[in-house]
């Protein structure tokens, strides 16, 4: 490897650790973005919509949460496959006090009512974040191209973004070819 291609995945681990970090500062997570998986939320929000959470200000912390504000949040029962807490975004519809502490019961839109275990009880080490802003249809594409593809997919586009912001070999002027 010469000096040029070191310079260069430096420089992109530079790029990629500010852009993560710039991340993490605006909106208080290296995770802001989630996909939309099921219908529970329409019409305000779609399959394959992207939400973008904050969770670093005043009026996003658990404490500063109202009735109707969309939020993601890990279930407290309903797990994945591999046993982690699934993680849903779901509108407030109560905000209440269990035993001195702020528990929150969630509501799809789509959802006739509550679904105990998956929309209470809600506590603070539940939340995740607000949503402030709806991305549509874009989360589609990260539904389609599953892991280990979408790796593949990511390691081809950096590679080929290392290849076009290598230096050029340019021929000296007083050269003839």
């Amino acid at each position: 490897m010469n000096k040029s291609t070191i310079y260069s995945l430096i420089g992109i681990a530079i790029i990629i650790g500010g852009g993560l970090l710039a991340i993490h500062t605006l909106f208080g997570s290296f995770n802001p973005f989630y996909v939309v998986v099921s219908g529970s939320m329409i019409p305000t929000i779609n399959i394959g919509d992207i939400v973008i959470i904050k969770n670093n200000s005043f009026d996003t912390s658990f404490n500063n949460l109202k009735v109707g504000d969309i939020i993601v949040f890990r279930a407290p029962e309903a797990k994945t496959e591999d046993g982690k807490p699934k993680v849903i975004v779901h509108r407030i519809a109560e905000i209440g006090n269990f035993f001195q502490k702020e528990v929150i019961r969630t509501k799809g839109d789509a959802n006739p009512y509550s679904i105990p275990g998956i929309d209470y009880p809600l506590f603070t080490e539940n939340y995740v974040g607000k949503v402030v802003y709806v991305v549509p249809k874009i989360g589609t594409i990260s539904m389609i191209i599953t892991p280990p593809i979408n790796y593949i997919v990511m390691a081809i586009i950096i590679g080929l973004l290392i290849y076009s912001i290598r230096p050029k070999k340019v021929k000296p002027d007083n050269e003839t070819v």
